[in-house]
């Protein structure tokens, strides 16, 4: 029996981790890892890499000019990307986990692949329409960059008008007093049911406040979704005015209508703005509680999971009916609810496109470009500093190299992911302005020239009648008195009108 000399239990012993090194080829992990000096020194990696970091971060405003400028000269390759990405990356997993011995994980990867193409191929001509609106989206953002500014702004302004309610809720937090902390049950010592130390009080609000901390939270919410809501009508507005301007009229044609835009928004329009986000706020508090419930009750049975996804289903459809509420809402003038009546009709006859386009497809293009974009910037920066910098002027240049490209690349992203939202609220006032386009038979922007001659337009409704002379004609069903065409052929945009009665 050969007994180890050095066996011992004893703890201090055992927590020095000198007496238990790791193998050769771990020992070399950490030294490519940079092991030997894992501290990282946030003032001097400013002192070495605070000027590149700045460049870099200043550069992620021409990835994001960049960005734009594919979407609207090359849109149909960053869609082509987009649908190789989505095929290629489950067939060269299938293919690296076939090469690993699993089969049948690298089977159900191909046929992953497999089933992207086709779907892909069975959607063509709607990809195709989205990508060309996707186009048209960026030459509107393009011609409208005060869009840009008047978002930011609005973002700025919906924060700090939310800040005062944020401010008295902590005040009335304040309110209250010490109690028993629930979790001991009623135990004299302070641990909980099972045994595990917990604090011995807790603090409990006087029942005022948590309504005022309630009614405060829902307050904020409804001021945020007001300001989001603004921001669709004024893109959708400002869009509209863009899109049905006069062929071959000049930029003063639309000067100021981002200012017009704005001004329907907080006149006429103001109280369908009011409406819609309210029907939001009401919405996002369903599904919170509905998420709430769904996590304090993991064991549900098959039925409540059914509720739990039909509810969110249900939430999702409203949020996006509101959406496209408000973009017709600026379109025509309208009011709330009849706005919502004709969008909604005007998306079931457009099903197809509408879900190509305003759904699934162009949001993926989006996220894919900016995410692609990111990651490149940012490998781009962290790999320019390790080349171009000597090493010995600085102890951490690796680690300084790796946390200057992922701070690069997270600004990137954050640039790129702002003007993507943008972009996504220009293409859903631009299908929306294509699909009045189409009703009326009429092309509006040269650049949607080939998607009518590749989508059919719309067949017309009505009945056939007899003339008095025996003949038969198609008789075309009437509109409504009380509604107001959006858009006939050969007619520019018509700013909202200020209605005289209430807007909901």
């Amino acid at each position: 029996m050969f007994r180890n000399p050095k066996f011992t239990l004893d703890g201090k012993y055992l927590e020095n981790p000198a007496h238990c090194p790791y193998p050769k080829e771990r020992k070399l992990l950490e030294d490519l890892d940079g092991s030997e000096d894992p501290k990282f020194d946030l003032a001097a990696f400013w002192r070495s890499a605070g000027t590149w970091l700045l460049v870099s971060v200043l550069g992620s405003l021409l990835v994001g000019i960049a960005f734009l400028q594919l979407f609207k000269r090359h849109s149909g390759a960053m869609t082509r990307a987009t649908i190789y990405t989505q095929v290629a990356v489950p067939l060269a997993v299938g293919l690296s986990l076939l090469f690993a011995g699993q089969a049948v994980p690298g089977m159900v990867m191909f046929g992953m692949a497999g089933l992207a193409a086709f779907v892909f191929w069975l959607w063509r001509a709607e990809i195709g329409l989205a990508s060309r609106l996707l186009g048209v989206s960026a030459h509107g953002l393009v011609a409208n960059p005060h869009l840009i500014t008047l978002t930011v702004v609005l973002n700025v302004l919906g924060l700090l008008s939310t800040l005062p309610l944020l401010v008295f809720s902590g005040f009335a937090y304040t309110n209250g007093a010490f109690v028993p902390n629930p979790d001991r049950a009623g135990a004299s010592q302070c641990v909980d049911t099972q045994g595990q130390a917990v604090p011995c009080c807790a603090w409990q609000p006087e029942p005022w406040a948590l309504g005022f901390i309630s009614g405060a939270s829902l307050l904020m919410l409804w001021t945020l979704l007001l300001y989001n809501q603004i921001r669709v009508f004024v893109i959708s507005g400002t869009i509209a005015q863009w899109y049905f301007a006069a062929p071959g009229s000049s930029d003063a044609t639309t000067k100021g209508s981002t200012t017009r835009s704005l001004g329907h928004a907080l006149g006429p329009s103001f109280g369908s703005l009011c409406l819609s986000s309210l029907v939001l706020t009401i919405t996002e508090t369903l599904r919170q509680a509905t998420e709430n419930a769904q996590q304090d009750n993991p064991e549900a049975g098959l039925l409540q999971v059914c509720f739990y996804v039909c509810a969110q289903m249900l939430y999702s459809l409203i949020e996006y009916l509101t959406k496209f509420a408000t973009v017709m809402t600026a379109i025509s003038g309208d009011s709330f609810l009849t706005a919502g009546r004709r969008v909604t009709d005007l998306l079931v006859r457009n099903f197809l496109n509408t879900f190509a386009t305003t759904v699934w497809f162009t949001p993926l293009v989006i996220q894919l470009a900016c995410l692609s974009l990111g990651v490149a910037w940012g490998l781009l920066s962290g790999g320019a500093y390790y080349l171009l910098r000597p090493a010995g002027l600085e102890v951490n240049h690796k680690v300084n190299s790796a946390v200057l490209g992922t701070l690069s690349g997270v600004a990137a992203m954050t640039v790129l992911f702002f003007l993507g939202g943008v972009l996504l609220s220009v293409l859903d006032a631009c299908f929306v302005c294509w699909a009045i386009d189409r009703d009326s038979q009429t092309v509006s922007q040269p650049q949607v020239y080939e998607v009518f001659m590749t989508v059919p337009l719309k067949t017309p409704q009505g009945a056939v009648v007899q003339q008095p002379g025996g003949d038969l004609a198609y008789g075309a069903e009437q509109e409504p008195l009380n509604a107001a065409p959006l858009h006939r052929p050969g007619q520019a945009y018509q700013p909202p009108v200020i209605h005289q009665g209430p807007l909901v």
